[in-house]
């Protein structure tokens, strides 16, 4: 049980791995958020396209 504790907050390597573990988390986060500005940026840039 501690073992899964210190792996899930990052604590089992020091302050490297709290870093590590804090940039993983923010770029998964972020995947969400990302995608969905690539896809609405994706229909609206088609939709411009077949005007011209």
């Amino acid at each position: 049980m501690r073992l899964n504790s210190d792996l899930h907050v990052g604590t089992i390597g020091g302050l490297s791995t709290k870093i590590i573990a804090s940039i993983t988390c923010l770029v998964c986060a972020s995947l969400p958020v990302t995608g969905t500005v690539i896809w609405y940026n994706r229909g609206r840039g088609s939709k411009k396209r077949r005007r011209r």
